[in-house]
């Protein structure tokens, strides 16, 4: 008899393994397969693990064994033809406030095996050296054909397919989703190297010059630096890996400062790609990651890209499936993630071209740029601006469906499609407690905020009654309330407006944070019936509880 399983991931990349997990932690049936019998040797390109994604990795309780496992990056350098740098330091605005504030460095194999590490205890196996097949999809789910790398044949069938095997992606190839785009023209070289140079560890080192662009990334261990030599020239058509007197050789044309390798660890030579995938979605058949999209490493986005695909998307597909949700919430994961992939490609392959380009142009651009940046990396609104898109929080989805503004947006503070951020609140016993730590769980999170109130005495006693009364009527099964202000009725305080502030709230107002950690709906001032009819449009409930409800109103 054919095997029946809510959820087949494809692909058991970082995407994948996010993608595995989070289905699983909500309750889904799942099984994973790559058709890899091991990770590929090289497969460790990708480093730069961004705040968003740590926050993420602490939703899925993995941040401190992420940490464990990389290195904080202490700055981002251009570095001038004189050899000095111009430096941005990797520190915290209030703008950009998060619990683990700066850029991490974490292996790509490290990664992995920090998001593997959970699937047992889930009850889901790693399948590796099985691939997808063919699949044919009809209006109750998808039946696959496997194949395993002994030859041996399986069929499965899913109710969701979901498409997590990278840019070649058979999933994708297999739903007849264009994927467009183009190759680049450059060289592209990359070498994990152990240096001895006078630049310190722990910092990102960027060095624009006319014969290319140079970046080197801080790894694990000491002076040792995954470097990338990006040339605007035709690769040599065997695609061997480069020697290290080829590597040395071009380091040497490319870089402003004094250098000697110690040990050349891995040396390969690849090219760059920019393409995106025309839709996300056909029927029960889902693309993330690399499947979806793929750019130059500028920014260091990708793998933190695909991890969100996968985070946004595994929530919604869970409640879906398990009647919680109606099924036009499927709907937003293209809405929200395929415009955040078309930016993310084009900004990169602008600037791609810019710091990399063949004409004249981007020579000087190259040449010039440094001694620019070096005046810009100290105006504090650049600063903003470059750790805003770096960091991903400032992703949001203000168009989405699921985002509801009820009243005017806040004159300051996040609106509905923002992230929620965190603040420091104070619980029953006095205790400091991350707003954060109270988001964390498979639902949503509906927030009563009581209203800003002077240190000295407590919330109004009209607007706390209002709020108990509130979490009472409107709480859920799959929706748990938090009030803000009034701890004796088992809320938390906020004596000094932390969260009242970050949120941009003056007098009481509700606030929906959904289980990815953006805004749903915000209700400012509150308004309890629209509030009410938001709720009942985004999450499916009983005939009975909706019936009580409409006599309530």
């Amino acid at each position: 008899m054919m095997e029946a399983i809510d959820a087949l991931v494809v692909g058991a990349g970082p995407t994948g393994l996010t993608m595995a997990g989070e289905l699983a932690r909500r309750g889904l049936t799942v099984r994973i397969i790559d058709r890899a019998s091991a990770p590929p040797p090289d497969h460790s390109r990708a480093l730069g693990v961004q705040p968003r994604t740590m926050e993420l990795l602490g939703a899925m309780g993995l941040v401190d064994a992420a940490m464990a496992r990389g290195r904080r990056v202490e700055g981002i350098n251009l570095l001038l033809a004189s050899g000095r740098r111009a430096r941005l330091p990797m520190r915290t605005f209030p703008e950009l406030a998060t619990p683990v504030p700066g850029l991490f460095v974490i292996q790509q194999s490290d990664t992995e095996d920090v998001l593997s590490s959970r699937l047992p205890g889930l009850g889901v196996t790693l399948e590796r050296g099985v691939e997808l097949a063919s699949y044919a999809q009809d209006s109750d789910g998808v039946t696959c054909a496997l194949r395993r790398a002994d030859g041996s044949a399986e069929e499965v069938r899913t109710r969701w397919l979901l498409g997590c095997d990278g840019a070649r992606s058979a999933v994708r190839k297999g739903a007849d989703i264009a994927f467009d785009g183009d190759t680049y023209d450059d060289h592209c070289m990359l070498g994990d190297l152990v240096l001895d140079w006078p630049l310190p560890d722990g910092e990102i080192y960027i060095s624009p010059s006319r014969r290319g662009l140079t970046a080197a990334f801080p790894v694990p261990g000491d002076h040792r630096f995954r470097v990338v030599l990006i040339q605007p020239e035709a690769s040599p058509a065997h695609g061997a890996p480069p020697s290290l007197t080829e590597f040395e050789g071009a380091m040497r044309e490319m870089l402003p400062v004094p250098f000697t390798v110690q040990n050349a660890i891995v040396l390969s030579r690849y090219r760059l790609h920019h393409r995106v995938a025309a839709r996300l979605r056909t029927g029960r058949v889902f693309l993330a990651g690399d499947a979806a999209h793929i750019h130059s490493p500028a920014g260091a986005q990708g793998m933190n890209t695909g991890i969100q695909d996968a985070y946004n998307l595994a929530w919604k597909l869970a409640a879906v499936e398990q009647g919680r949700m109606p099924a036009w919430v499927l709907d937003t994961y293209e809405a929200e993630r395929l415009p955040v992939a078309r930016r993310l490609v084009d900004f990169t392959d602008r600037l791609f071209g810019v710091l990399a380009g063949h004409g004249p142009v981007s020579r000087t651009l190259r040449a010039v740029a440094p001694r620019l940046a070096s005046r810009a990396f100290g105006v504090p609104a650049v600063q903003r601006r470059i750790l805003g898109f770096v960091t991903q929080l400032k992703i949001r989805y203000r168009k989405s469906p699921l985002s509801v503004q009820i009243g005017a947006p806040p004159a300051r503070g996040p609106r509905a499609g923002d992230r929620a951020p965190d603040a420091v609140l104070r619980g029953g016993a006095g205790e400091p407690v991350h707003l954060f730590e109270l988001l964390r769980g498979v639902g949503s999170t509906l927030l009563l905020f009581t209203g800003r109130q002077p240190a000295d005495r407590g919330p109004d006693g009209a607007a706390r009654e209002r709020a108990r009364r509130l979490a009472a009527q409107l709480g859920r099964a799959d929706v748990k309330v938090v009030v803000l202000g009034a701890p004796e009725d088992g809320g938390y305080a906020d004596p000094d407006g932390h969260a009242h502030a970050a949120y941009g709230v003056e007098a009481t107002a509700a606030v929906l944070v959904r289980p990815d950690g953006y805004i749903g709906v915000r209700s400012d001032p509150l308004d309890e019936r629209a509030l009410g009819r938001a709720l009942d449009r985004i999450f499916t409930r009983g005939a009975e509880a909706a019936q009580a409800d409409a006599a309530q109103r």
